[in-house]
């Protein structure tokens, strides 16, 4: 018989509790897991210990020197840890102490107070009055290390989390230490700017008040905000974010820590850029468009009106003379009402979004819908990352990190763009290519690939050699246009990416529109299947979408071409480009979208009589319409999103709804409601026990599975639903 597996746990003793932890857990997170507090400044969960606080420190039995630091000592079997014992306490006082010989006790006017490691500690840990009776330092304050953020170098305790976060995580050395012993101090590189995209988690992550957000100095008190979990909406990797509000507006937005999405941190954009939903321009009124004028109306006029104009063009053209345009920033059950509206309410099959090129709803090779067949941890565990056509650090920075993350792991980055990207000084290829060749540039790669006649074994690769091979002679003058050593250089990548242990292979789904990367998504997905990078551990292929629900929004069905799900339609639509231009659609209703900025010269199209529009401002497109119907925003309301790697998570209401406004599924019940129907979805809740009843992508997912963190669905699962 086979032995026993043995017990992979660590056994130790804190304070008296037995602990059981993982091996390499460190003593500090032994006992934090068993709820005993280790006061700590310079250590940090996402970041190597380091040990430089000398604040952590505890008593071992049986060790060298104490204390030791809890930070930087890995627990060991039958370890005997002391967190209170007097040489511990006395240490920690000493620690302190030296700390605030100099830190201004400035906790009145610190936007730190009330959340403030320092402040918390002495309390706890520290001595109740100071030995030191001289005059502190002072130093200009605040210098501005950048637009976004300020330092007080006085408040600074050098724990070095800045530099550390800018040295380790985002790899860009934004803030460094400056000269040495008692001078020493934070500050940015001689010639260097701290511009990074993710400075703001900086202001997070310093224990004191040292650095701090412009946006937010002066603005609030940490005990006078009230705290909502809730998704980042700014871009589609779905960070998760805690939602501060104050008086019925948004203050900041703060890391909510998901190991599975975002490993804890926030770019500037999801952290700060909010201000729409604070904006005195919101929409406060339902407007109807008079003698050439939009003018305030009640929502009864405003519906009324609405339901009698699509009837009677309805009527005098036909249910097909109606379009209507949804948006990848709104829920997933308002996507699944909206195209719900136009489809069944309605009758028309003219349902889209703005989004990438791809060929159907699914990809031919695999079956599969077009998202990533990766996860974002998959990412970070790839030992070959290829980014064609993308920059993820202006398009969905979080990832970047994750990217970054694997570089330290020992992978290695290869860019395939016309483009420069932030990525390119670490990638160990650059293939810098002509605007609009990226998808040759994979068709050479695959044509190397099939020419080794490497793939026969693959299921599907015979219609991906006939591709080639009716292309050949665009592909030959794309080789032509490269030259022999770029030609050569992505032929040896896929040569690569053949014997990597897994490589994900991402995308920018708009890089798709741009001529010449039609076939783009297609043949990146046959590229992974070829070099076998399809379902195993650390690789992958797929789209990286642009918005918040743009995966939602395909799976909610607002497309041409699919139902909910992805159920196929015997008779598509009109896609997007083509329900702007097509003279026959007479009414259009938009969710959420601005197709105004997507038209040439910014106007709607003059065959339209009728023009519906939802809306949290007057876009565009909304001061063309005939309709206006004011919206909220992702913080007055509740509902679930789907990011990039179809993680389906919760956002929930973090303020009260705009007086005069409604939430997008409201304003689709009661339009139902105005055309006949007899809906009654009381919240968002009933909406998604609809679609977990109907979308075969969420059988039997509910309201309560979401928690606080979200729950993946998962590539197998899918396919077994489907």
């Amino acid at each position: 018989m086979p032995e026993e597996k043995k017990d992979e746990l660590i056994h130790l003793t804190i304070d008296g509790m037995p602990v059981e932890v993982p091996p390499g857990t460190l003593v500090w997170a032994a006992a934090k897991q068993a709820g005993i507090e280790i006061p700590i400044y310079c250590y940090h969960p996402k970041m190597p210990p380091l040990g430089a606080c000398r604040m952590c420190f505890v008593e071992i039995e049986k060790m060298p020197k104490p204390p030791q630091t809890s930070c930087t000592t890995p627990v060991a079997e039958g370890m005997v840890v002391h967190t209170k014992t007097e040489k511990v306490l006395k240490a920690r006082r000493g620690t302190l102490e030296f700390l605030l010989l100099n830190h201004p006790l400035d906790c009145p006017i610190c936007d730190k107070a009330g959340e403030c490691d320092l402040q918390d500690f002495t309390l706890r840990h520290g001595p109740g009055n100071t030995r030191f009776d001289l005059h502190k330092r002072h130093y200009e304050k605040p210098v501005p290390v950048s637009d976004d953020v300020m330092l007080d170098r006085e408040r600074c305790i050098l724990c070095q989390r800045c530099t550390r976060f800018s040295s380790e995580i985002s790899m860009d050395n934004g803030l460094v230490m400056i000269s040495r012993g008692y001078k020493m101090e934070v500050g940015t590189a001689p010639g260097h700017a701290f511009d990074s995209i993710f400075s703001g988690n900086t202001t997070e992550i310093c224990p004191v008040g040292a650095l701090t957000a412009s946006t937010y100095r002066f603005k609030a008190r940490p005990w006078e905000l009230k705290h909502t979990a809730s998704v980042c909406n700014n871009c589609s990797v779905g960070c998760n974010a805690r939602v501060d509000t104050r008086v019925d507006r948004v203050t900041r937005l703060m890391s909510r820590n998901n190991d599975a999405v975002d490993d804890g941190w926030l770019c500037n954009r999801g952290r700060w850029e909010f201000d729409y939903v604070n904006s005195p321009q919101r929409l406060r009124t339902p407007l109807i468009r008079r003698n050439g004028q939009l003018t305030r109306a009640s929502w009864d006029e405003a519906l009324s009106y609405i339901a009698t104009r699509l009837k009677d063009i309805k009527g005098q053209h036909g249910a097909q003379a109606i379009a209507g345009i949804g948006s990848t920033r709104t829920t997933n059950e308002e996507a699944y009402l909206f195209q719900k509206v136009l489809r069944q309410v309605i009758g028309t099959t003219h349902v889209d979004h703005h989004h990438g090129f791809f060929p159907g709803a699914r990809d031919q090779l695999t079956g599969k819908p077009w998202m990533m067949t990766n996860s974002i941890v998959d990412i970070e565990r790839a030992s070959h990352i290829v980014l064609i056509a993308s920059d993820p650090y202006q398009r969905q920075p979080i990832l970047n990190l994750r990217m970054k993350k694997a570089l330290s792991k020992g992978a290695q980055i290869f860019i395939i763009n016309s483009a420069d990207t932030e990525l390119d000084r670490l990638a160990t290829y650059k293939l810098q290519v002509p605007a609009g060749s990226e998808g040759v540039s994979v068709k050479v790669m695959l044509k190397h690939l099939l020419s080794k006649n490497t793939a026969t074994d693959v299921h599907g690769y015979e219609d991906v050699r006939a591709i080639i091979q009716r292309e050949d002679q665009a592909i030959r003058a794309g080789e032509d246009s490269f030259g022999a050593k770029l030609t050569s250089q992505l032929q040896l990548l896929a040569d690569t990416l053949l014997d990597a242990k897994g490589a994900v292979i991402l995308y920018d789904e708009m890089a798709t529109l741009d001529n010449g990367n039609e076939d783009l998504a297609a043949d990146v997905q046959a590229l992974a299947v070829l070099t076998g990078n399809i379902d195993k551990p650390g690789a992958g292929a797929g789209p990286l979408f642009e918005d918040a629900n743009s995966l939602g929004a395909r799976d909610m069905g607002l497309l041409p071409d699919a139902l909910p799900g992805y159920q196929v339609i015997d008779e598509p639509g009109l896609a997007y480009d083509q329900i702007l231009r097509d003279s026959q659609v007479k009414a259009l209703l938009v969710m959420g979208a601005n197709p105004a900025r997507h038209l040439p010269d910014g106007q709607l199209p003059a065959s339209l009589e009728f023009v519906v529009v939802q809306e949290l401002l007057l876009t565009e497109t909304a001061q063309q319409a005939d309709v206006v119907l004011p919206a909220v925003s992702f913080a007055e309301k509740e509902g679930s999103m789907t990011n990039v790697d179809h993680h389906v998570q919760a956002i929930r209401r973090a303020l009260r709804p705009l007086p005069g406004a409604k939430a997008d599924w409201e304003i689709l019940v009661a339009l139902a409601q105005y055309l006949g129907e007899t809906w009654t979805y009381a919240s968002p809740r009933d909406v998604l026990l609809e679609i977990a009843e109907q979308n075969p992508f969420y059988v039997g997912l509910a309201w309560e599975d979401l928690g606080a963190q979200g729950i993946r669905i998962v590539q197998e699962q899918e396919a077994a639903h489907v």
